[in-house]
């Protein structure tokens, strides 16, 4: 894909250093080495690598990934994905890939447009580039990037390179308001796990919204339950259910620190047909119900 736009009837033959890809993508590494990449993923579920390391995939995020980041997305499923790809220079023409990793030579006001790019640079154990978002958020994001690929698309009037900036500022600025309040789930050690186990937990994070039983899985792969259970108990320290419980609620906590959802649609999101049941499963992993819990760490609940 060529990750530029080229102007046409006005400015024609400028090279615009921005691309919108509306399509889902089938390679998390395009652009990579040459471009920022915001990418809206809107569906999608399993497991996905950032910079080396193996996260769980939660759906609708925002993944913020500067040239040298690396992302894999083969191990997901039904996935939805928006991408607008860009140069910083589009931001302010000093943000050259070279003066970025040495920011002391800006100045001025570049303090000010380098505060937008700040969730593509930084990186800390409670922020991998990966930001949960909620499913307003997420059609708000979607919006705007279905805005900036018509106006790449349609070139209306001369005013369409700074136009396309503008919306793209807009996401940026939304974005480093917020980026740091999010909360990240652990990372997955995948490389703990011998080559036989990891297509099972794979599945297990990528189809935990589905009902899923035991006898499901010695099928599956091809194996019976006290086998199984073992090879569990001895790589991970639970059974298989007890693991697919954990991925269950894990994914509860972020979204209930994270979006405002209601709790029975957390609930069904995460694979659980029972009011009682997700309130018990709750209480027993995080010591409270989902309710108690997203007032004490929700950061879009009002404080008083």
């Amino acid at each position: 894909m060529d990750l530029i736009t080229m102007g046409q009837l006005h400015y024609p033959g400028l090279i615009h250093v921005m691309r919108c890809d509306l399509e889902t993508m089938q390679d998390g590494n395009i652009g990579a080495g040459s471009r920022y990449r915001l990418v809206l993923v809107e569906e999608g579920t399993g497991i996905i690598e950032l910079d080396s390391q193996t996260y769980r995939l939660l759906a609708p995020a925002l993944f913020c990934l500067n040239e040298t980041s690396t992302l894999n997305i083969s191990n997901c499923a039904r996935l939805k994905t928006k991408t607008v790809y860009f140069n910083p220079d589009i931001i302010n023409n000093r943000f050259t890939f070279k003066n970025l990793l040495n920011p002391v030579v800006l100045e001025g006001s570049d303090s000010q447009d380098l505060w937008g790019l700040n969730p593509f640079l930084e990186r800390s154990p409670s922020y991998n580039g990966s930001i949960p978002v909620d499913s307003a958020t997420s059609r708000h994001i979607a919006n705007v990037l279905e805005q900036i690929d018509q106006i790449l698309l349609t070139q209306n009037d001369i005013h369409w390179p700074c136009r396309s900036r503008s919306y793209l500022m807009e996401l940026l600025f939304f974005v480093s308001r917020n980026y740091k309040l999010t909360y990240v789930s652990p990372e997955i050690p995948l490389d703990t796990i011998d080559n036989e186990l990891r297509p099972v937990i794979t599945y297990l994070h990528t189809h935990y919204r589905e009902k899923i039983k035991l006898e499901q899985l010695t099928q599956l792969f091809h194996t019976n339950k006290t086998t199984l259970n073992l090879k569990f108990r001895t790589r991970t320290g639970q059974s298989v259910m007890a693991y697919l419980g954990n991925i269950r609620m894990q994914t509860a906590v972020a979204l209930l620190r994270n979006t405002l959802l209601p709790n029975d649609e957390i609930m069904t999101m995460i694979g659980i047909n029972d009011d009682a049941n997700f309130i018990r499963s709750f209480r027993n992993y995080a010591g409270c119900t989902p309710t108690e819990y997203r007032k004490l760490h929700c950061w879009m609940m009002p404080r008083t």
